[in-house]
């Protein structure tokens, strides 16, 4: 027969057990809304994340002419990092640029005064 001792280990045990069930249950309680609210700050600000994945709303339309425009910035970018033994992402400075500038006009000269002698 089951004496006081196993009655008041029968209760503990169904205590600790319940007040865990109870935590779980509240922790991912407040979890769920935690994510509801990112999910609406990310709304907002125009990210909508959903079961089947992440949208993203812009305002702008993107024409022909701001495409080119983009693709020459890049080029240009790309141009300017590229000569002169500049460092990837540094921008020549005015006087590298004066000194390509010249070097670039005394070579047109050049060729012009070849073709003339020709």
């Amino acid at each position: 027969m089951a004496n006081w001792f196993d009655y008041f280990s029968l209760a503990v045990t169904l205590a600790i057990i319940s007040a865990l069930a109870y935590g779980g249950f509240l922790a991912s309680k407040v979890i769920s809304n935690a994510v509801d609210s990112a999910k609406d700050t990310l709304k907002t600000k125009g990210v909508n994340v959903s079961k089947r994945g992440v949208s993203v709303k812009t305002n702008k339309r993107y024409d022909r002419e701001d495409y080119l425009d983009a693709t020459q910035r890049g080029f240009i970018k790309a141009m300017k990092a590229s000569s002169g033994g500049n460092q990837a992402g540094q921008e020549p400075s005015d006087g590298q640029l004066e000194r390509e500038a010249s070097v670039n006009e005394k070579q047109k000269s050049r060729s012009r005064r070849a073709q003339a002698e020709k």
